[in-house]
């Protein structure tokens, strides 16, 4: 009977962390994601100023301010996360007045891919939400049956497995081999700085690892608040 209960309270535990991680990620996506500052900590703006010149396909970019540069990049990311719905129209001027396409075909494509795994993942996120709340309710007169030692040292131990995991293998080949598994065959998802103003403005995978370091220690966060409250409401 024990042990029953306790798996059913690391059920519910890890579906909160699952959530915290949701918040943190809606949160990240309602200001960008930072782009603003991660366009000055990992220099962005000399990144286009070195390929924006090189692209084989559409020039000008590195010629619009910073501020034109970032709202590009907001655009993608309203767009993403409103099932691609305008990705192909994203415009930008250069300082010779000529109005140009941001993306390419292929680049469209691939974020529309990126669009239709947001969206998915953000109806996972409400069948999990939805699942932990019902399990917290079904288990609410068992809050000080939770053994948190327990629980805490195999969440901990299931992260840092995660973490030693993704240290050994390394955060590029990792994301590389997340893109062969997650989007179709046939469509493009790698793009050279020099064929692609996106790849070149978000100095990929750089700004991924950033922006995933972010998101995770937020929810880590927002995490331990849940669980502070948790242990708070037993004490009541």
């Amino acid at each position: 009977m024990l042990f029953r209960y306790q798996a059913a309270w690391f059920a519910v535990l890890a579906g909160l962390l699952l959530v915290a991680l949701g918040i943190s990620w809606w949160l990240h996506a309602e200001f960008n994601y930072g782009y603003v500052l991660w366009y000055d900590w990992l220099d962005l703006h000399a990144q286009i100023a070195e390929f924006g010149p090189q692209n084989r396909y559409i020039l000008g970019f590195d010629t619009i301010t910073p501020s034109a540069q970032q709202a590009a990049f907001n655009a993608i990311v309203h767009a993403i996360h409103n099932s691609g719905l305008g990705l192909a129209d994203i415009r930008f001027t250069d300082t010779y007045g000529a109005t140009k396409a941001l993306l390419r075909e292929p680049e469209v494509v691939h974020l529309q891919d990126v669009a239709a795994l947001i969206d998915w993942l953000r109806v996972a996120l409400y069948w999990i939400a939805g699942l932990t709340l019902a399990g917290l309710w079904l288990l609410r007169h068992r809050i000080d049956e939770i053994k948190w030692r327990w629980q805490g040292g195999l969440l901990l131990a299931l992260l840092a497995a995660l973490v030693v995991l993704l240290a050994l293998a390394g955060f590029e080949p990792v994301f590389y081999q997340l893109h062969h598994w997650v989007f179709p065959i046939g469509h493009e998802w790698f793009f050279f700085y020099q064929d692609s103003l996106m790849s070149t403005m978000m100095k990929a995978p750089d700004l991924f690892a950033g922006i995933g370091a972010s998101l995770g220690l937020l929810g880590l966060m927002i995490y331990v608040l849940m669980l502070m409250l948790l242990r708070r409401a037993n004490t009541k």
